[in-house]
């Protein structure tokens, strides 16, 4: 079966080829000129830049809006802060009272 192929594979090399058509040359040389090089590499780092903007863009549109929903459910009132010494008491009452108006401020936007 190999002595067949070998056979095969040197008839086939002993075939004189048929060159391209004379205007195929001319054709192939100036779909090449007219094919995107590197003059079209500026756009490429345009729409790298365009694409960065709108993510910047959508991540400040986010951050306003979480910022916006944290300020209503907290209703205007003083974030909690890291306790004082001494004041662990006083801390877990204010942390207890804001978990309770962040749930109420909840309920009341579903």
């Amino acid at each position: 079966m190999k002595h067949e192929d070998h056979e095969v594979e040197e008839t086939l090399r002993s075939l004189p080829t048929a060159g391209p058509p004379p205007h195929l040359r001319e054709r192939v040389l100036r779909a090449a000129a007219l094919s995107p090089g590197k003059r079209t590499t500026w756009k490429l780092g345009l729409a790298y830049a365009l694409c960065l903007l709108a993510l910047l863009a959508l991540d400040v549109g986010i951050d306003r809006a979480q910022s916006a929903r944290l300020a209503r459910l907290v209703d205007g009132r003083q974030a909690i802060t890291a306790p004082a010494p001494g004041s662990a008491l006083a801390y877990l009452r204010e942390r207890q009272a804001m978990m309770l108006a962040m749930a109420e401020g909840e309920t009341r936007t579903r």
